[in-house]
């Protein structure tokens, strides 16, 4: 058995991260489009990710604690055509070679990978050797090999790197049996923690000090309009395996931060409205009641001001290419707004 073969693991910063760390940069570009939406293209070294939606002045990432949203540490995807895997390949054997005092055992495994692809050199279990990199093949197939997560700080992150990388003509996907190939759920998994969604800017009317029996009309700063994202690999022959998922949220929770408080409507809960926003301005009328607001019965004096707290809760479903759907848990995003609350005798708005 070869030194490859023998050593596959543990040589595996040096042989068949080829896929692994050399990949891990991320490169994100923006675009805007009409009503506020924008286009966000983030290609992952092997996997790109297109949005949809504002997420506005406040955006935040969702996240959730429940361990359905955690993406794969690794995964075996595409890696690119023999051209870009044959220049990687080389790059990592000059770099093995070259560093400092790397031990003789690395620079011959090195030397061994590169002849299974370049010379069709064969090793007991390690399959069938390439001729240069299937060059011949150029346009007709990829190859596929492991890929770390950038975002991962799990040990399971090196457990692909077990897997050499293989060819797969155009459009198809490695054999049955082959560990940690990307899906579609584990694609939906990246694109959740991709979304961007508004978070909760609070704007407030009147402005800044309020009034005890005197309604504060609430509203939010942001589009509230569903987020979509898709991730998506490149199968080859403009084929792709991709998963959307889509955050919607259907309003915003009123917490005023004390009992001594009505809140407006009677449950907390603002809608969305026809147009994406949440809450409203004050109408001028001194007796309107505020579609979205709270009246506060005390004032904050000699106690510090109330935690006014807005939240919003977002649900989370997915699609993909190949009929697989599903759903991730709800996550929740709140921010507090500190609250002044005055007692006059009388008011003029």
């Amino acid at each position: 058995m070869s030194l490859v073969g023998r050593g596959l693991v543990l040589a595996g910063v040096a042989v068949v991260a080829t896929a692994g760390t050399a990949l891990a940069n991320s490169e994100v570009t923006k675009t805007s489009g009409n009503s506020g939406n924008g286009t966000i293209s983030a290609d992952v070294k092997g996997v790109t990710y297109t949005s949809s939606g504002s997420p506005g002045t406040s955006a935040r990432h969702l996240a959730s604690s429940d361990v359905s949203w955690t993406p794969p540490p690794c995964w075996i995807g595409p890696i690119g055509g023999p051209a870009e895997f044959k220049k990687m390949v080389e790059k990592q054997v000059t770099e093995t070679d070259s560093y400092p005092g790397q031990a003789n055992y690395a620079m011959e495994a090195m030397d061994e990978y590169r002849r299974h692809y370049a010379e069709g050199y064969t090793w007991s279990g390690g399959g069938d050797g390439y001729k240069d990199y299937n060059m011949d093949q150029a346009g007709k197939g990829l190859f596929w090999g492991p890929f770390e997560n950038p975002g991962s700080t799990s040990p399971d992150r090196f457990d692909c790197n077990s897997t050499l990388p293989m060819w797969v003509p155009n459009g198809q996907r490695p054999p049955a049996g082959t560990p940690n190939v990307i899906t579609t759920e584990m694609l939906a998994k990246f694109a959740a923690a991709h979304a961007q969604v508004p978070g909760v800017a609070v704007a407030t009317n009147p402005r800044g000090t309020q009034t005890v029996n005197l309604p504060t009309w609430v509203k939010l700063q942001d589009d509230y309009a569903p987020v979509t994202v898709r991730a998506s690999v490149d199968l080859g022959g403009g084929q792709t395996l991709w998963a959307e998922t889509t955050a919607k949220t259907d309003g915003a929770h009123i917490d005023p931060g004390t009992a001594d408080a009505q809140v407006f409507p009677g449950d907390g809960n603002c809608p969305v409205r026809a147009d994406h926003t949440i809450g409203a301005d004050y109408d001028g009328h001194p007796d309107a009641t505020p579609p979205c607001g709270v009246t506060y019965r005390r004032s904050t004096q000699n106690r510090g001001p109330f935690q006014l707290n807005v939240s919003t809760v977002w649900t989370v479903t997915w699609q993909g290419s190949d009929g697989g759907q599903g759903g991730f848990a709800p996550a929740t995003i709140t921010d507090p707004t500190p609250v002044t609350v005055r007692e006059i005798q009388t008011v003029n708005r």
